[in-house]
């Protein structure tokens, strides 16, 4: 890794991303908490999410097409600076409001304009990231940026857990603010290779056909069909444990400070840091197809167990101590296991996708995986809202039996294995 951060670009544009990704992390958990304790609805808090998401879900296809016919580091920084914007304007109407419904119009408003621009930079943060390392130091560079996220979230959430309490959530947006503004300077001296810089310059055909290029080239790769939409299946199911289910469990259930859910959040990090260290010792020798497996019949165990722990704690069948001694644990092993499929599979993706075509590809795959997710959330509000804890996590869990099965021994995703071993 040593190796990488003597690449100035690839410096630089962590640099801007573990400044910016920090203050996310730190303003995600803050509002979410801060919602769900407004209201008492865990509905609202739902929408609250959700629509960000939904935003991002259409907005993300469209731009990842404009990804590939724009300068990707003039999007970066760009939307970088508007996404500060916004939020420390935010925060100046947060200072002055009281009324609920001012403050949910506020936070609902700055969620859009966060979505959309993030929907622009996170497929132009995807492609650029080949067009700085080579071929041979991109898996290195994603285990990186993995082990980066795991350390942004463990300060970020640390830091909300205890400042949420200690400063209000007022001082929470103007360092999200900053934190992009921060960013988006660094990211302004990003210089491409000349060869690829002039290469991304290239004049585009029309949107309407690029669009469509992008869909025939996802469907062109054998197998990628199926195993998204068995992805989409289990990201359905299991966003709401940690959206819905696990926010609601420690503020509205057990009544617990934001400092106890920041532990198990950060316990999660924590096992993304370990994980991205130990694929990025690995490298290059790493088995693509072999991890993959190994991560969702991990992954797959993991959730069993953390839904039955979360059912036997709100139930009172055990103790809070207990609880957690067994539960933190487990949230450290999924984190590992979530890094030891992702990393290879987005890797292999990133390998077999052509660069004049991989920002809107990409963009497209992102949206198709995530597609959802609002959806999911939102009737996970409504089911928290209206039934019960117990009734949302079973649910939740007899959904991802069969897409592991089909992931995992599918006939059709075996060709796309087979594609990533090549």
């Amino acid at each position: 890794m040593r190796a990488l951060l003597k690449n100035k670009n690839f410096t630089l544009l962590f640099a801007g991303s573990f400044v910016s990704q920090i203050g996310t992390a730190f303003y995600n958990f803050a509002v979410s908490w801060f919602i769900l304790t407004l209201t008492g609805s865990p509905l609202k808090a739902g929408i609250y999410i959700a629509l960000g998401a939904i935003i991002q879900v259409i907005a993300t296809p469209i731009a990842g097409v404009f990804v590939d016919r724009l300068h990707k580091i003039r999007i970066l920084y760009i939307t970088d600076y508007i996404r500060g914007g916004a939020v420390l304007l935010g925060a100046l109407f947060i200072f002055t409001l009281n009324q609920e419904t001012h403050l949910l119009l506020t936070l609902y408003i700055i969620t859009v304009v966060l979505a959309l621009n993030n929907a622009f930079f996170m497929p132009a943060a995807g492609a650029v990231r080949p067009e700085l390392v080579d071929s041979d130091a991109l898996n290195q560079a994603n285990a990186f940026f993995s082990f980066i996220t795991s350390i942004q979230t463990i300060i970020g959430v640390l830091l909300a857990g205890v400042f949420y309490t200690l400063l209000g959530i007022e001082l929470i947006f103007v360092i999200n603010g900053l934190s992009f503004i921060i960013s988006g300077f660094t990211e302004m001296f990003i210089q491409l290779p000349p060869k690829k810089a002039k290469a991304l310059d290239v004049p585009q055909q029309n949107f309407q056909t690029d669009f469509k290029e992008g869909f025939t080239y996802i469907i062109s790769k054998q197998g990628l069909v199926p195993f998204m939409l068995a992805a989409l299946i289990i990201n359905f199911a299991l966003t709401p444990i940690f959206a819905n289910a696990l926010p609601y469990l420690f503020n509205l259930q057990l009544n617990k400070e934001p400092i106890h859910l920041s532990i198990v959040s950060v316990t999660f990090s924590f096992g993304m840091l370990v994980g991205g260290l130990v694929i990025g010792a690995i490298g290059a020798k790493l088995c693509v197809v072999k991890n993959i497996k190994q991560g969702l019949t991990a992954l797959m165990i993991g959730n069993f167990t953390i839904v039955i722990l979360m059912i036997a704690i709100s139930q009172s069948r055990i103790s809070y101590t207990i609880f957690l001694a067994l539960f933190l644990p487990v949230m450290f092993i999924q984190a590992i296991a979530s890094v030891w499929m992702n990393v290879p599979f987005l890797t292999g993706i990133m390998k077999v996708i052509d660069a004049d075509v991989r920002g809107r590809v990409m963009a497209i795959m992102d949206t198709l995986s995530a597609a959802l997710i609002p959806l999911a959330i939102v009737l996970a509000g409504i089911i928290l809202e209206y039934q019960s804890l117990p009734i949302l996590l079973i649910g939740v869990v007899m959904l991802t039996i069969m897409p592991y099965y089909l992931m995992i021994f599918g006939k059709r995703t075996k060709k796309l294995y087979t594609l990533l071993r090549t």
